[in-house]
Formats: C-alpha cells, sequence, structure tokens
C-alpha cells in the first residue's frame, strides 16, 4: 500500500480471473496484501446455470447496447472499433436491475480472453466498467499523486455528485491477467483508488500509465462477517463461471457466487 488510511472492512477492488490459468490479485480485504491465491483452472464453455442472456439481434438487446455506450460516452470512454457484444445479459447490482454487456472482438463471449464490460442500469447509471486487453499490458504504472488526480478529474467530469461523497483510502498497483487467442497470459497493471463512499459503499477506479482508466466499479458492499465482497462481480471472470457452474467457488474476498 502506498497511500492512504487503512479501513478495517475494505471491499474487494476486481480480483479478475482471466484465462485457463487464473491469477487472482489481492487487494483490500485479502489476508495477505499483494500475495497470489492458487490459481484455478475453468471451463469457457457457456453453462445454463444462473445465465439471463438477452437474446443475441433483438430489440433488447439493440437497446441494452446503445445504452452501454452511451453511458461509456458520458464518461468519456468508448468501444474500439471492430469490437462486438459477445453476450448481453439481464442482472442486479445490490437489488437494481441492471443490463451486463461484454464486448469483445468475436461475436462469441471467452471468459478468461480479451473483453470489454460495462454494467448499466434502466437509468443509464454505470455501475462496473473493466478494459482487460492485451495492449493494456504494455503501459506503465503512473505515480500515486497523479492516478488519484487523473481518477477524481474523470469521475467529476460525469458523476460529480458521487465523486463529492467519496474519500481515498488508498493508492496501490493492481495487476490482472488476460490471455491472447494463442493462450499467451499477459499482465495488466494499473494504480488503483480505492475510495469508500459516506452511504458506506466503496468505490474504485483503476488508472494507466496512458491516464486511461482500465477499471471502475462503484456502490459495492463488504460482508465483513462472511469477509467476502457482497455485491455481485460482473466484470470478474472467475466469479462468472462459479456462478455459472463451469468453475469453483473463488475464496475470500470473492463474493458468493
Amino acid at each position: 500500500m502506498r497511500y492512504g488510511i487503512l479501513t478495517a472492512a475494505l471491499a474487494l477492488g476486481g480480483a479478475c480471473a482471466l484465462g485457463a490459468a487464473v491469477l487472482v490479485t489481492a487487494d483490500a480485504g485479502d489476508p495477505v496484501k499483494g500475495s497470489a491465491a492458487p490459481t484455478a483452472t475453468y471451463s469457457t464453455g457457456p453453462k445454463e446455470k444462473n445465465v439471463k442472456p438477452v437474446a443475441k439481434g433483438s430489440d433488447r438487446a439493440k437497446a441494452a447496447t446503445k445504452q452501454s455506450k452511451d453511458a461509456l460516452a458520458a464518461a468519456g470512454l468508448t468501444i474500439p472499433e471492430g469490437w462486438h457484444p459477445a453476450q448481453i445479459r439481464a442482472e442486479r447490482h445490490e437489488d437494481r436491475p441492471v443490463t451486463v454487456v461484454r464486448y469483445e472482438q468475436d461475436t462469441t463471449r471467452d471468459l478468461g480472453g480479451e473483453h470489454i464490460t460495462t454494467v448499466v442500469d434502466a437509468e443509464g447509471t454505470l455501475y462496473g466498467y473493466t478494459r482487460m486487453t492485451v495492449a493494456g499490458a504494455k503501459t506503465p504504472v503512473p505515480a500515486d499523486d497523479e492516478a488519484r488526480k487523473t481518477a477524481f478529474g474523470w469521475l467529476r467530469d460525469f458523476a460529480p455528485e458521487h465523486a463529492d461523497g467519496l474519500s481515498v483510502q488508498w493508492v496501490d498497483q493492481h495487476d490482472e491477467e488476460v490471455r491472447d487467442k494463442a493462450g499467451a497470459a499477459h499482465t495488466v497493471s494499473g494504480a488503483k483508488v480505492k475510495t469508500h463512499h459516506e452511504n458506506g459503499l466503496y468505490t474504485w477506479m483503476i488508472v494507466d500509465g496512458d491516464g486511461e482508466i482500465i477499471t471502475y466499479e462503484r456502490d459495492v458492499r463488504w460482508d465483513g462477517a462472511a469477509n467476502r465482497r457482497a455485491t455481485q462481480m460482473w466484470l470478474h471472470d472467475k466469479w462468472i463461471a462459479a456462478r455459472e457452474g463451469s468453475g469453483p467457488q473463488p475464496p475470500s474476498p470473492y463474493a458468493q457466487a
């Protein structure tokens, strides 16, 4: 940890299960910060358990994709040319209905591979965003102060009322893995700005060396009794695999799938 004040209960900030060989990064709330949990293997094939897909090509899918891109545009984020919705699903963020749109370069979902995913509610609020790409593995990690300034400057541009309620807990390097089409793993690194909202929930932003936002999650609840994140984890492939039945339940601090 390189910045700020630790609190007793901090939510998981985006350990992402990526690839057939999955690296789990430690985060606030982990038993040992900075250490990696054991790897796990899971099937990337779609399962029937706990899946609520929106039919591809349907009016609902088109509306969900537009809403996702509109939310990204409001946040100054975009989907690269040539990326397509590989899966759209109707889910919940806590008790709030949301639509999860996962973009990939192919139209078939590949858990563990490159993806850009958004979590948006019916009002267009962006609750989650992540950009896990091989290209993102080539950028350096910014300094703490730079990351903090970039993260809050970005958030205040499109959600000032939310940013005003946040206090920084810490800033630290955050590493995740994504695999390419050949199956090789690449490490995506950034500086994670972990914050606590006055409403008791957590928000974080991960910034890369180019000043780009890698990951954003807001309104995340921590279950202190279970020593796990309580809020669903639609940006995180290992958790999704466990929920769908194609992988094991991740250990704490992952949410219960």
